[in-house]
């Protein structure tokens, strides 16, 4: 009986289904190919007579030993559940290797859809629909690998988050960052919330429900640390997502990435802390070239002491200003913690306070009036700066005139367009007037320093007054 319905339903349907663009075979339900139409002769490059009243799988003999066995399973089990519930079913891409005619087999991919055929509520036999999905499957795969391949390699990871029922859907770089080996963790996010810094776990909990709360279109931004079992250093994870209506389910969710920061992380405190080193190194070496400058001014001062010639005198006095000048500059930058920059406007004030309160105890009536603004000066020049000054300051209380019974030396440092000028000027008799471009020791060195940092050097005087003016490239506006 069901042989002949079988052979009735095909004799009614063989024009229909030869004239189908889709591939089709008839099969009964122990697997025996009774039809096969002309798009499924295209497709394998079978002819209907090669299969007809074969076996299935002798007909499409899978691969041996390879995947193209467990599409012969799941077809196996497919006809079997359709025989027992008497519905259709479908299989998606099962994997069956095709045999081609020089013996050698063509990696297929295959996605099928079984109805069945009935006669008197009996399934009799089964139709199969198959779409070749080849380069679907390969497309798709070729992209995960190249997904994967750049998540690896970028150090970031992709994931979705649905905070009522934890679903946590996420890239498989996402275990490997919290430590978890492949399928362990599950398909919530429970357990990645308890490897959380407790530290950090509110801050990120936080962040999840306002973003949620605001709705789609909320970005969520977050960094936080993860507590591996086994390792004696927490993983840095930066988290950048937003909230979106997930059109699959219609509801909310955070999708984002996951950035491992580890090795950055690691990376930046090493070179803190190497930078942090050679800052305690130079600051270090600052307060033992003063120390010894300290010394060395002090043996001077004893040369100056010890000496009876007048010009000898004069000649270790102004050696002595000129060290002392240096120690200033290296007491400073031994006080300023930072050691690529300093305020030059900071540094002189300090020095010619310095000098003032140096120079008074041999010269009565010397008044050091300061103008000064913030420069931010590189420290390699802070010497030639202040032994600059130290020359400026040094000639204008040698050559100045008396006003009401006081030297008065003007100091000021202010930016001037996209140079800094440090001005030194004071009253001078007519009779001793100075030049700064004359030959002498002190004006060479003057112009040494101005050259040393790119700038120049600028003397006049009027009605009595001497004004000189050191001029050099500032950075700042």
């Amino acid at each position: 009986m069901d042989a002949r319905a079988t052979t009735d339903w095909l004799t009614a349907s063989a024009t229909i289904l030869d004239c189908s663009p889709t591939p089709m075979i008839v099969f009964t339900t122990d697997l025996v190919i009774i039809y096969v139409n002309r798009a499924h002769e295209r497709m394998t490059g079978r002819a209907r007579a090669d299969v007809l009243d074969k076996p299935m799988f002798e007909a499409f003999a899978p691969k041996p030993n390879e995947d193209g066995a467990s599409a012969e399973a799941a077809i196996r089990e497919a006809v079997r559940h359709i025989v027992a519930v008497g519905r259709a079913d479908d299989l998606l891409e099962q994997q069956h290797d095709v045999l081609n005619s020089d013996g050698t087999y063509e990696q297929r991919f295959w996605s099928m859809v079984h109805w069945p055929i009935k006669s008197r509520d009996r399934v009799i036999a089964i139709v199969q629909r198959s779409e070749d999905v080849t380069r679907t499957v390969r497309t798709r795969r070729t992209l995960l690998a190249e997904k994967d391949a750049a998540e690896r390699s970028a150090g970031v990871s992709f994931f979705s988050y649905e905070p009522v029922s934890d679903a946590f859907d996420r890239s498989p770089a996402v275990d490997q960052m919290f430590g978890f080996k492949a399928d362990e963790a599950g398909p919530y996010a429970q357990p990645f919330f308890a490897r959380v810094h407790a530290d950090d776990l509110p801050v990120v909990q936080r962040e999840v429900s306002l973003a949620i709360a605001h709705g789609p279109g909320t970005p969520a931004a977050f960094d936080y640390r993860v507590l591996v079992p086994g390792e004696n250093r927490p993983r840095h994870i930066r988290v950048r997502a937003g909230v979106e209506l997930d059109p699959a389910d219609n509801e909310l969710k955070l999708f984002g990435a996951f950035v491992d920061m580890t090795d950055l992380e690691h990376a930046r405190r090493r070179l803190e802390e190497l930078s942090q080193h050679n800052a305690d190194l130079v600051v270090e070496s600052h307060h033992r070239i003063k120390n010894s400058l300290a010394i060395a001014s002090a043996m001077v001062a004893q040369q100056v002491r010890a000496s009876e010639n007048i010009d000898t005198r004069a000649a270790l006095e102004l050696a002595a200003t000129r060290i002392r000048a240096i120690s200033d500059v290296h007491a400073e930058l031994y006080r300023v913690p930072g050691v690529e920059t300093v305020d030059a406007g900071e540094l002189v004030d300090r020095f010619s306070r310095s000098f003032e309160r140096t120079v008074t105890s041999e010269h009565d009536g010397v008044e050091i009036w300061i103008s000064v603004e913030r420069v931010l000066l590189p420290s390699r020049f802070a010497v030639s700066l202040t032994l600059a000054l130290n020359e400026f300051l040094t000639n204008a209380v040698k050559y100045g005139s008396r006003r009401d019974g006081a030297c008065i030396i003007d100091v000021a440092l202010q930016i001037v367009g996209d140079d800094a000028q440090l001005r030194i000027a004071n009253q001078i008799s007519d009779s001793s007037a100075v030049d700064i471009r004359s030959d002498g020791v002190g004006s060479r060195l003057v112009r040494a320093f101005a050259q040393q940092m790119a700038g120049t050097v600028i003397a006049h005087s009027e009605d009595g007054r001497y004004e000189v003016i050191f001029q050099f490239p500032c950075p700042q506006s």
